[in-house]
């Protein structure tokens, strides 16, 4: 079984990650993690990879190449997305991007969703309910890879990422390099710490002209997901 774990930047990729492989080490499997860093690296991992393996495999562009290959009855999708504006604000804050740039960059990258959406046996995964409803995404999740776990066990995970989320080292969707981990029932590796989840940090980050520019720039965005003005 492979996961494809991906979706708008900077929103919560990080956080998934982390809980797909806690929800396999609890049931003490042995599995691969990836993270793509650019389209070659994916379509590289995407051509290399054995659906008959455990792997996690994260990424934020999605390539006709996935798409191709989510078909597969091994591959389970995830998809993240988040309130544009604040995408806006972290691309400019982690990515140390211009505010153009960053706008622009988020364009391209809603433009994917409904391809994304498409895609058979996806589950789509708000930003928001990684704050607000963790313990029942997380048993979601862990449904969605055949895994049914204990309510103490989801409740356990919930309990992880919080310190996870707590740690004071804590690092951005993209900080984190690509590596492969091998992990099974003896031998386990400490998962990355994970950016703080904010929700609305555009209202505190952009100036005033920027925010009036990206409520109305996505205003068609906010009106069809629901994000207050």
């Amino acid at each position: 079984m492979i996961i494809f774990n991906f979706g708008i930047p900077n929103s919560g990729t990080d956080w998934s990650q982390a809980v797909f492989q806690k929800i396999w080490q609890h049931q003490s499997l042995e599995f691969r993690v990836e993270k793509a860093n650019s389209v070659e690296e994916l379509n590289q991992l995407i051509g290399t990879m054995d659906v008959n393996e455990r792997l996690i495999l994260q990424f934020d562009f999605l390539t006709e190449e996935a798409v191709s290959a989510a078909q597969d009855d091994a591959i389970r999708p995830f998809y993240h997305y988040r309130d544009p504006r604040d995408v806006v604000c972290a691309e400019m804050e982690f990515q140390d991007m211009s505010f153009a740039d960053a706008v622009d960059q988020t364009v391209a990258a809603y433009q994917e969703i409904h391809h994304a959406l498409c895609l058979p046996g996806i589950m789509v995964i708000p930003y928001e309910h990684l704050l607000k409803n963790a313990e029942g995404l997380i048993f979601q999740m862990a449904t969605k890879l055949g895994v049914l776990l204990k309510l103490d066990d989801v409740e356990a995970i919930a309990q992880e990422m919080n310190v996870l989320l707590m740690a004071p080292a804590a690092v951005s969707d993209t900080a984190v390099t690509s590596a492969a981990l091998r992990i099974d029932g003896e031998h386990t590796v400490d998962t990355e710490p994970i950016q703080p989840l904010m929700i609305g940090k555009w209202r505190n980050r952009l100036s005033q002209s920027e925010q009036a520019m990206v409520t109305r720039f996505f205003k068609p965005l906010v009106t069809q997901f629901g994000y207050g003005e």
